[in-house]
């Protein structure tokens, strides 16, 4: 795919675009008892962690037991070496710890959507923050970044949703002529 001209592009504030997500524990937690590594019938909900890569998951737990949210991003605010990650989680996922998620103030946001603005949030915040300084919020929501715009000048959902199609295309294309070889 050939590179993006992005010099028609906005700057956006992260906190003007998403907000911070604040979910619970349904009950008193008990680490041994309430999670699984691996998911179950029982242990369904994905719960977001310091986890550096399987899309941050790194526990399983009971959707009664733990609030949820669905079509969020998950950014990763404590980490030796996950600090900064950001990962789509459009399925219904609860926080554990060291994560937050944040929602689109936009009602109709695709998972497709979802996929381009966290690569974009990580590429803005993960060399940005460390082990000795989280990811907090309260910083995360004031950093900007570039996004492609519509003709009213707000963030053009259309084209996120169409590059990334595309891109998805592009890469079943190689997957296939991999596979033939």
């Amino acid at each position: 795919m050939s590179k993006i001209d992005t010099t028609q592009w906005k700057e956006f504030e992260i906190g003007k675009l998403f907000y911070k997500v604040e979910l619970k524990t349904k009950k008193e937690f008990n680490k041994a008892t309430d999670v699984s590594l691996i998911k179950t019938e029982e242990f369904s909900l994905p719960l977001v962690n310091a986890k550096d890569g399987n899309n941050g998951i790194m526990y399983y737990g009971r959707e009664s037991d733990f609030e949820f949210e669905e079509m969020c991003l998950d950014i990763v605010s404590d980490g030796a070496v996950s600090t900064g990650n950001v990962y789509a989680q459009p399925q219904k996922t609860g926080v554990l710890y060291n994560a937050y998620l944040i929602k689109s103030y936009y009602p109709k946001m695709s998972e497709k959507c979802l996929l381009f603005l966290a690569t974009i949030i990580q590429k803005t915040i993960k060399q940005k923050y460390g082990y000795e300084n989280k990811a907090g919020w309260s910083k995360v929501k004031d950093e900007k970044i570039k996004l492609p715009v519509d003709i009213d000048g707000n963030p053009n959902f259309a084209y996120m949703e169409e590059y990334m199609q595309n891109l998805e295309i592009e890469v079943n294309s190689s997957l296939r002529l991999f596979l033939l070889v």
